[in-house]
C-alpha cells in the first residue's frame, strides 16, 4: 500500500480543521438561542468548582477572555485565601454558601477584578470532559492514598507521569491530603500548582485538532454539569473564541501570597503588592 507522503497528512489535517471551524461556527450562527449576547471584547467569568455538599467551592478560577489582545487569563484563587467578611468562617470557598453575588463581591475584595459573568461546574463535568478528550497526561508529584466513606470519595494514585481518564482526573484534583496526613510539602501552594499542570494539559488537548473535533461533546459536558448565568448562544460563542485565540496564547496564573497558621487555622494571605502587580500586567 502507498503510503501518503508528510504534506499530505499535513493537508489532510489541515482540511479537518477548517471543516471542523466552519461547522462549528455554523451551527453558532444557526442553531443557536435567539437571546442576544451580552459579550463584550473582554469577558470576565469566575468558575467555581462545587464540592460535593454544594455549600462550598473547592476551586475558583477568574477566567478572562480579551478579543483586544486575543488572550484568555486564568487566575487561580487558592481555596483557603483569607477574606475580610462578616461570617465565622473566613476563608473564600465557603462563600458561595452565602450566594453567588458574595462569591463575586469577594473574589473582587482580594483581586480588584470584577466578574460579569459565573459557571458553577460540578466534578462530574472533569470527568466528562477528560473523558471526551480520550484522557489527559499529567505529572502526578506524590502518592495519593485518601478515603471518605461520608462523600464516598476514594483517592488512590501513584506519582510519576501517566494518562489520567476523567474518574482519576477528578481523584487529581480534589486530592488535598492523605489519610495519614501527608500530603502537598506547600499545602494549597503545591495544590494549585498540581491543578495548574492538569488546567494546561486539558487546555492543550481541547485547543488541538482531536478537542475541536470533539467540540460538541465538550460542549455537551459543560452544559450538563454547569449553573451558570451565561446563555446557551453565549457558551458557543466563548467555545469558539477560545478555539480561535488558541492553546499558544492562554495563561494560567496563581494569586500571589503565603500560607499562614492564623488562631490555629490555616488560611493563604494575599501579597498584595504581589497581586496587584501581576493583575495588572496581565488582565484588563
Amino acid at each position: 500500500m502507498r503510503r501518503k507522503s508528510p504534506f499530505r497528512r499535513m493537508m489532510a489535517v489541515v482540511l479537518v480543521i477548517v471543516f471542523a471551524f466552519v461547522g462549528f461556527n455554523f451551527g453558532k450562527m444557526f442553531f443557536g438561542d435567539n437571546a442576544e449576547s451580552r459579550l463584550t471584547e473582554v469577558t470576565n467569568i469566575i468558575v467555581a468548582g462545587v464540592d460535593v455538599d454544594g455549600y462550598r467551592t473547592d476551586l475558583i478560577l477568574f477566567v478572562q477572555v480579551n478579543n483586544i489582545d486575543k488572550k484568555v487569563s486564568v487566575l487561580q484563587i487558592p481555596r483557603d485565601t483569607k477574606v475580610n467578611n462578616k461570617r465565622n468562617d473566613k476563608k473564600i470557598n465557603s462563600a458561595y454558601f452565602s450566594g453567588i453575588e458574595t462569591l463575586k463581591k469577594e473574589v473582587e475584595s482580594v483581586t480588584g477584578l470584577h466578574a460579569d459573568f459565573f459557571a458553577t461546574i460540578t466534578f462530574d463535568a472533569f470527568k466528562e470532559i477528560v473523558d471526551a478528550l480520550g484522557g489527559v497526561t499529567v505529572e502526578v508529584p506524590i502518592d495519593m492514598n485518601y478515603h471518605d466513606p461520608i462523600q464516598g470519595l476514594s483517592i488512590e494514585l501513584k506519582a510519576g507521569k501517566q494518562k489520567l481518564d476523567g474518574e482519576h482526573a477528578m481523584m487529581f484534583m480534589r486530592f488535598r491530603k492523605n489519610d495519614d496526613g501527608t500530603g502537598y510539602p506547600m499545602g494549597d501552594l503545591d495544590r494549585n500548582k498540581a491543578q495548574k499542570e492538569f488546567y494546561s494539559a486539558v487546555m492543550k488537548k481541547a485547543l488541538s485538532p482531536i478537542g475541536i473535533l470533539k467540540a460538541p461533546f465538550l460542549y455537551s459536558a459543560v452544559m450538563k454539569n454547569t449553573t451558570t448565568d451565561l446563555n446557551n448562544a453565549e457558551v458557543r460563542e466563548l467555545m469558539f473564541d477560545m478555539f480561535t485565540i488558541g492553546k499558544n496564547n492562554v495563561n494560567i496564573y496563581q494569586l500571589p501570597g503565603d500560607s499562614k497558621y492564623i488562631s490555629n487555622i490555616s488560611y493563604f494571605v494575599v501579597s498584595e503588592r504581589e497581586a496587584k502587580a501581576m493583575i495588572s500586567e496581565n488582565f484588563r
